[in-house]
């Protein structure tokens, strides 16, 4: 469904409601790239809420408080606190039931996250996973909405001058992808081949333990792949957050990926360097329960490190710098 509060992740979105990283992700599910299923609630939601519960009088205090040389700990943890205590808008709370219904509803496993519309209002680990209630699901937002004042957003906001009751907090809600049973990884095009790390569990594999594959794509594909160590794997914690814990022998003997995944991430990657007419990289899960590949985030491209474990020493590859 699309509304004034709620836009599904394909097609055509706008960045400034929706957030850049699920506008990117929208666009690639456009192009026919595998995305996880779901739904932005947009930041005109965000501003509804803030009206609706009278939000922005005790956001100014605070930030009055805060100038006036009171901890910026203290003033962004109450102004978060008055968030998670309003009730959402009813007609938001509607259109996120409906959204989340048509995911499956009760009993569908979902993770919703903030998506930033811009630098200053980065969070970091702001994800709820593994919901699977309409309950959880609105409460996982409305701390979203409150993680827009976390203390170094509104550090960041006072340094660039941002007005911070202009700002808005979209929220993506997606359903889960199980790569904790899986694997994840990055995929990146540099010249003429494709780069690809991978390991078993979630998360951007570790450099040193992680595969790592050169893809050549076209008609006749060349694959050249190195088994990494794999000593390890993140796997998800509840309620919230990751542990690590040991591969198996049967793990680190295998490689993660097959040459057919290989070349599809590899397509992928070509077809993201296209869309947006720039170097990126791919951050892709693999389904353990389905066996399905996802892209869950794309970003400009960044500076890779190449290191190969080789007879009980690591050989490091060139930096590439980006710009």
């Amino acid at each position: 469904m699309n509304s004034e509060y709620i836009v599904g992740l394909k097609g055509d979105v706008d960045p400034a409601e929706v957030g850049v990283k699920a506008a990117r992700l929208a666009e690639l599910a456009q192009e026919g790239i595998q995305v996880p299923e779901g739904f932005a609630v947009t930041a005109e939601a965000y501003r509804e809420f803030v009206r609706d519960a009278r939000l922005g009088p005790e956001i100014a205090q605070a930030i009055r408080r805060f100038r006036a040389g009171r901890d910026v700990v203290v003033a962004a943890a109450e102004i978060r606190s008055a968030f998670r205590d309003a009730s959402l808008p009813s007609a938001l709370v509607d259109d996120m039931s409906a959204a989340y219904q048509e995911l499956g509803g009760e009993g569908a496993e979902v993770a919703v996250r903030c998506s930033p519309v811009t630098s200053p209002d980065a969070v970091q680990d702001e994800a709820f996973l593994h919901l699977t209630t309409t309950a959880d699901v609105i409460a996982a937002c409305r701390r979203c909405f409150a993680s827009l004042y976390g203390f170094v957003a509104v550090v960041n906001r006072e340094a660039e001058g941002i007005d911070h009751l202009r700002v808005a907090m979209p929220v993506t809600v997606q359903r889960m992808v199980r790569s904790d049973v899986g694997a994840s990884g990055t995929a990146r095009g540099e010249s003429t081949f494709v780069r690809v790390r991978a390991s078993w569990g979630l998360g951007e594999p570790s450099t040193g333990g992680a595969d790592q594959y050169s893809v050549h794509p076209g008609g006749r594909p060349m694959i050249v792949k190195h088994r990494g160590a794999k000593l390890t794997k993140s796997v998800y914690a509840d309620p919230r957050g990751t542990r690590t814990v040991a591969t198996t022998d049967e793990e680190r003997d295998a490689l993660v990926l097959t040459d057919a995944e290989l070349e599809k991430l590899a397509e992928w990657s070509v077809l993201s360097d296209k869309h947006f007419c720039r170097p990126t990289t791919l951050e892709w899960a693999k389904d353990g329960c389905t066996g399905e590949l996802y892209v869950v985030e794309v970003r400009p491209g960044t500076t890779p490190t190449v290191t190969i474990q080789a007879r009980g020493r690591s050989v490091a590859g060139a930096r590439v710098q980006v710009t």
